[in-house]
């Protein structure tokens, strides 16, 4: 044991006067370099000092290590070598209330310590470097890959040969128990957090964390009793969780802090508590936080910059193509797509593709920065559209996402979280006075937008189920897909699922999932809002249920106002009374702009299609024409709304064009247009004409060849002289802001169709967009960016004479 001690803390002992001057000198070096004090240089001696002659007033400072220095010295010359490292190896804390090596011997193995193996020995002497970290109760892994540490440098002293190492570093390692001692305090998990806390807090200080153990210290605490009662009742009962579909546990862990002052009421770090200082998931996990961080990283920076509420994103399915990188394709967890939908629509229903099209506009940057002032330990590789469903390299934990939201509840300042207000000593001096770091990350007004529009998911979208009789509560669900491996191929379920809600009093967290995410081990059909809620309502509920209902004051800069739910302006005339809603905004960013997503055109009143020449009824109607036309295969469902394109299929063109067909059998059933005399005689005979329906693309070319079925006329030529083929028909057309106008001149009389056709600069594919017997037509299916040509054919339905307009170009 006193080897293994020497071998790995002070290698110089036996020959060093009481301080190791190399040691010394390259710790100060390093001090300077930080300028702070990053190493201690300390030898046993001088540990022994500390502990002896510093207990009451720990602190690290280079005076504190000069006069460490000074009585190590003096030590040196009134005790023996044997006699120092016996009161030193009597005094070490090993963990787990274990003070000394005899002590320590005990917890960990349950045996005197002249009994322990050179494996035994090298590891409690390696877990008093971080008993935290290195006890095998907590890691065993850890623990070996500690112990492993000690018996190299045991063999670089010469202590032990190489091969004794390694057979050592085989041995088992056989707890006394299996288990660390038991722990029966009260909220371990609390507990737990608090110790995390204070070691933090006294190294900022400059102190020691075994002070925590030997000084006597008294650390005072924000917990709330009666909250972390409730929150131990319900997580005790098994009935509040689903159930798992193996062995392995689905864990949770809850955080509830108050809004104004970041104090942490109550805590829960998972179903069961049974390592002391284990993981605790509620500070410790990192976990990917899904739609629980679009108010966070999206909505609340995009009200910073000027959007509202009602600003309308279009939920229609998206592709992102970055350079060399792959294709990303968000996709809404209930596979809808709603078309143009507001703000806060999208948060209500915690609708997926406007939150990455929203972080699109505000900018990737914009985001990561304001996650990160609320507190969330975003890495620069989280730097993509895919933070905007929390899709995160790390993942957060439950007291970031707690802590986050708590700005949006002490209007617009961040506080930073903690557990502990207080620590003093055994005299009752105070050794830290907890000053959280605060931070105004948001305008009031941006604050109680967010939590307005929280409001609306808790009373009618994803979140109901955390409803309280009596109080209004905020709050946003969250689920993450399982991953993309090819070991959740073909499975349906998630990964995470969370709720995070507060009122004015409280924020409270619930997350729910497996520790490690397996094919087997995954959550299946569970939701934040089904899962999660009813336990943080079950015990905010109980909190609450003596607080009378308060509302967070709306600030002088908030506004209502009137506008149109499909563009988020100002209702135009045209505007549908259903789509006229009241919305708040900020002072200033309430819209000036009126609506220009409604038109009025005529439609055909049987079809409800843009009307051909042949519909014999058409009605004015207002449609919805999208800002940025959307020619997806899938509709959205606002879809039914939007002007027609297509030309009526009961009147129209769908009836095609009636023309005379020589059914003469010399024509060897090959379709000719039959000659029909106008003027003069001849012509088919009336036996072999039939007439025939056609599109315009399938008319046939040629008319009637037989010698013996033309026409005789004194003017001569085929089909009546030639007097309708003679006219001229000039096409013209022009851009407006719905579409492309064409008109024609008249020609000819009588039974006179017109058909359109056109095609672009990408495809010289002649298509037939409509037939007509007026002398006009509104291309309405038309893209920007994109150069259009048309020409229209006259027909004459009776002589089945043709005229071709002339060829124009229209740049749209």
């Amino acid at each position: 044991m006193k080897q293994a001690f020497i071998a790995t803390e002070d290698r110089a002992f036996y020959d060093h006067p009481g301080i190791n001057l190399s040691s010394f000198v390259r710790a100060a070096i390093a001090n300077l370099r930080a300028g702070t004090i990053v190493q201690g240089g300390s030898t046993i001696t001088m540990q022994l000092v500390e502990n002896a002659f510093f207990i009451d007033n720990p602190s690290r400072t280079y005076r504190r290590k000069l006069q460490e220095a000074i009585l190590a010295i003096q030590m040196e010359r009134h005790y023996t070598k044997d006699e120092i490292l016996e009161a030193y190896l009597n005094q070490i804390y090993f963990g787990h209330g274990a003070y000394g090596v005899q002590a320590a011997s005990q917890t960990y193995f349950g045996k005197d310590v002249s009994e322990l193996t050179l494996a035994e020995s090298a590891l409690i002497a390696g877990v008093t470097n971080n008993p935290a970290a290195f006890s095998p109760y907590n890691d065993e892994e850890r623990a070996k890959r500690r112990r492993a540490v000690v018996l190299d440098n045991m063999v670089e002293a010469g202590m032990i040969s190489k091969s004794t190492a390694e057979k050592a570093k085989q041995e088992p390692i056989n707890l006394s128990s299996g288990s660390a001692p038991k722990n029966d305090s009260k909220f371990p998990y609390y507990v737990d957090a608090v110790v995390m806390e204070a070691e933090k807090l006294l190294k900022e200080k400059g102190m020691s964390p075994a002070d925590l153990y030997r000084s006597g210290l008294h650390i005072y605490t924000a917990l709330d009793v009666s909250i972390q009662e409730k929150m131990e009742s319900v997580y005790s009962n098994k009935n509040n969780f689903p159930r798992s579909s193996s062995d392995v546990p689905v864990q949770s862990a809850m955080v509830v802090l108050d809004p104004q002052t970041g104090e942490v009421r109550g805590l829960i770090g998972g179903r069961e508590h049974t390592v002391e200082r284990g993981l605790n998931r509620a500070v410790q996990a990192r976990r990917q936080p899904g739609s629980v961080i679009k108010p966070i990283v999206v909505y609340a920076p995009a009200l910073e910059q000027g959007y509202a509420p009602a600003t309308v994103i279009d939920d229609v399915p998206v592709t992102y193509r970055g350079s060399g990188s792959k294709a990303y394709s968000p996709g809404n967890y209930d596979g809808r797509f709603r078309g143009l939908i507001t703000m806060r629509t999208a948060i209500q229903y915690s609708v997926n593709i406007p939150a990455v099209k929203m972080l699109e506009r505000i900018g990737v940057e914009t985001g990561y920065n304001f996650g990160r002032d609320l507190g969330l330990s975003l890495v620069p590789a989280d730097k993509g559209l895919s933070l905007a469903l929390g899709g995160l390299t790390d993942g957060v934990s439950p007291l970031e996402i707690a802590s986050a939201y708590g700005s949006f509840a002490n209007e617009g300042v961040w506080i930073e979280p903690h557990l502990i207000t207080r620590i003093t000593d055994q005299h009752g001096n105070t050794l830290i006075d907890m000053k959280p770091k605060k931070k105004a990350v948001m305008s009031e007004e941006t604050a109680y937008l967010v939590t307005d529009m929280l409001r609306t998911v808790v009373t009618s979208g994803t979140g109901t189920r955390a409803q309280i009789s009596g109080h209004r509560v905020a709050g946003k669900t969250g689920t993450t897909q399982l991953p993309d491996l090819p070991a959740f191929r073909g499975k349906r379920g998630e990964r995470d699922a969370w709720f995070v809600g507060y009122t004015p009093e409280l924020v409270g967290v619930v997350w729910l999932g497996y520790d490690k995410t397996t094919s087997t081990n995954y959550l299946r059909g569970l939701y934040g809002g089904s899962s999660c809620a009813p336990i943080w309502k079950a015990v905010i509920e109980d909190a609450l249920r003596h607080t009378p209902s308060r509302e967070i004051s709306r600030p002088p800069g908030i506004v209502t106002a009137s506008v149109d739910a499909k563009s988020g302006k100002l209702p135009s005339s045209l505007t549908p009374k259903e789509f006229i809603i009241s919305e708040l905004f900020a002072k200033g960013t309430v819209p000036t702009e009126v609506s220009d997503v409604w038109v009025q055109e005529e439609v055909c009143s049987e079809s409800n299609m843009l009307p051909s020449s042949f519909c014999p009824q058409t009605v004015t109607k207002t449609f919805l024409k999208r800002p940025v036309p959307y020619t997806g295969s899938v509709k959205p469902e606002d879809a039914n709304l939007e002007l027609p394109s297509e030309t009526c299929t009961i009147h129209g063109f769908g009836e095609g064009i009636q023309l005379k067909i020589c059914t003469d059998p010399r024509h060897n059933g090959e379709l000719y247009l039959a000659n029909v005399p106008q003027h003069g005689h001849g012509g088919c005979p009336e036996r072999y004409v039939e007439i025939r329906t056609f599109s315009l693309n399938n008319i046939p070319e040629n008319y009637c060849n037989l010698p013996d079925h033309q026409i005789d006329s004194p003017a001569g030529g085929n089909n009546g002289g030639g007097h309708f083929e003679e006219q001229h028909l000039t096409l013209k057309g022009n851009r407006t802001g719905n579409g492309i106008n064409l008109s024609w001149n008249s020609v000819g009389s009588g039974s006179v169709v017109f058909t359109v056709e056109r095609w672009t600069a990408n495809d010289s594919t002649r298509n037939s967009i409509g037939t007509t017997k007026r002398t006009s037509w509104a291309d309405r299916n038309v893209q920007s960016g994109t150069v259009y040509y048309y020409r229209v054919t006259a027909v004459n339905t009776h002589t089945q004479e043709r005229i071709y307009s002339n060829q124009i170009e229209i740049h749209y």
